[in-house]
């Protein structure tokens, strides 16, 4: 899977302060790889910090910790380079065992982990414990709004839960989280007033590993609902993904149990996500918003969509 190679640039370029030219790497050094490597990544090069570095951008999104740390062992032999692996996205445990395996690796907008080159720099340092629990669901809602919505800056919590249209004590223990946990700071006083330390990307980028997906499980049904769109289908709408023949939608819990006989486990030919938060609390024009969609469908293993869903994050505008 390529990546923008600006992106790559851009990110490096961010977190060393210092200009980084990348390009292809040299034809003869890419001949003296075997072809289990030249395969598997788009091969790069650039010079970091006085390093010769080879970027090994990684095609196959199932490849695991170990894999790559051999394979970036057989590029620093076979070329004599230092090497580190480039991802569009891992898993926080992933990351884990690949900081634990000492692999060079950079994930553009979120790390940059060169033990080689003593190195080691994030966007944003959470304070949140990312093998923990995730983000409460009406925390990240309260992100996912302000990002797409409307912002929330200045706002105290009742005011919010009247927007939002639930309870005083939901926001308010989701205010309470986001404070704790370094997402916002709360004015002093009685009415505690909130603003986001970060916005846009980064906040996006600071909340990403704790976010889940909102889908709580995945029911058939043979009715044709009135629904917000999701899935596969709301991808089609938004990319070039060609448009699935089954129809998805999303629902919130109750709407499932108002549903009942209506939906199944196995049968019916159209998918029913039920959502951990309403979805009409931040979609648009009957489909599903673009940030809750893109935390529905970041684990599949189906590479068009996980193509399409990179495309609709690098494309959108903060």
């Amino acid at each position: 899977m390529d990546v923008n190679v600006r992106n790559i640039s851009e990110y490096i370029e961010k977190m060393v302060g210092a200009e980084v030219q990348i390009e292809p790497l040299d034809k003869a050094k890419k001949q003296a790889l075997p072809i289990l490597i030249t395969n598997a990544y788009q091969l790069l090069q650039c010079q970091l910090l006085g390093a010769e570095v080879c970027l090994m951008v990684c095609k196959d999104a199932d490849a695991t910790p170990m894999q790559l740390k051999k394979h970036c062992a057989i590029v620093e032999k076979a070329l004599v380079m230092h090497a580190a692996v480039v991802l569009p996205e891992v898993k926080p445990y992933n990351m884990k065992r690949l900081v634990e395996a000492r692999v060079n690796t950079i994930v553009p907008g979120r790390q940059l982990f060169l033990p080689s080159l003593l190195m080691d720099l994030r966007v944003q340092r959470n304070p949140v414990d990312m093998q923990g629990k995730p983000m409460p669901v009406m925390a990240q809602v309260v992100v996912l709004y302000h990002l797409q919505k409307q912002s929330l800056n200045g706002m105290s919590a009742q005011p919010i839960a009247e927007l939002m249209g639930v309870s005083y004590p939901n926001i308010n223990r989701a205010v309470k989280w986001l404070a704790d946990n370094g997402f916002v700071e709360l004015t002093p006083g009685r009415e505690k007033q909130i603003r986001f330390i970060h916005e846009g990307k980064e906040l996006w980028e600071q909340a990403l590993p704790v976010l889940q997906s909102p889908i709580e499980r995945v029911l058939r049904t043979d009715k044709v609902l009135d629904a917000y769109v999701c899935g596969e289908e709301a991808l089609a709408e938004r990319t070039m993904l060609a448009e699935p023949q089954e129809r998805h939608w999303a629902i919130s819990k109750q709407e499932a149990q108002q549903l009942g006989a209506d939906l199944h486990k196995e049968f019916g030919e159209h998918v029913v996500e039920v959502w951990r938060y309403d979805p009409k609390l931040l979609g648009n024009n009957s489909i599903v918003d673009e940030l809750s969609l893109y935390l529905s469908l970041r684990e599949t293993n189906d590479e068009r969509v996980h193509k399409e869903i990179n495309h609709l994050m690098t494309d959108r505008q903060w």
